[in-house]
């Protein structure tokens, strides 16, 4: 029963992040969007948010194609990596992690034009690299 209703939660937020996506366009919508829940008091965190929204379905999306990474790799079968090796620290909460998205929105105005996700893809590349491997 439990692993059903997790099934069916995880089910309900993959469904939600296309209607996410659907409100930030860009980059640069996603920076706006985040810099303004970023400043937000603490109190009002937790209100409905566009920033935090495309984050929820980010970090959804995220961990199922890392699970599904992981799943290809023990049963041996070849899979190709979509994106560079990211190690997440154990906590990064949302506010957090929209901060890190402005301040690399903002020191690489190339990408303002790419879709919200390869800017968020890319600050966690950036903010939390693999440690290189040791021989």
């Amino acid at each position: 029963m439990r692993i059903e209703s997790a099934v069916l939660i995880l089910s309900s937020l993959a469904l939600a992040a296309p209607a996410a996506a659907a409100e930030l366009s860009s980059g640069k919508e996603l920076v706006e969007a985040c810099t303004i829940y970023a400043a937000k008091d603490e109190n009002a965190i937790h209100d409905p948010d566009p920033c935090r929204r495309f984050l929820v379905g980010f970090f959804t999306a995220f961990k199922t194609s890392e699970d599904a990474h992981r799943d290809a790799m023990v049963k041996g079968l070849p899979a190709a990596a979509t994106s560079s090796c990211v190690r997440l620290p154990d906590f990064l909460s949302y506010r957090d992690m929209a901060q890190r998205i402005v301040k690399y929105g903002n020191a690489h105005g190339a990408e303002l034009a790419a879709p919200p996700r390869d800017l968020a893809q890319h600050t966690l590349e950036t903010d939390f690299p693999c440690p290189p491997r040791q021989h």
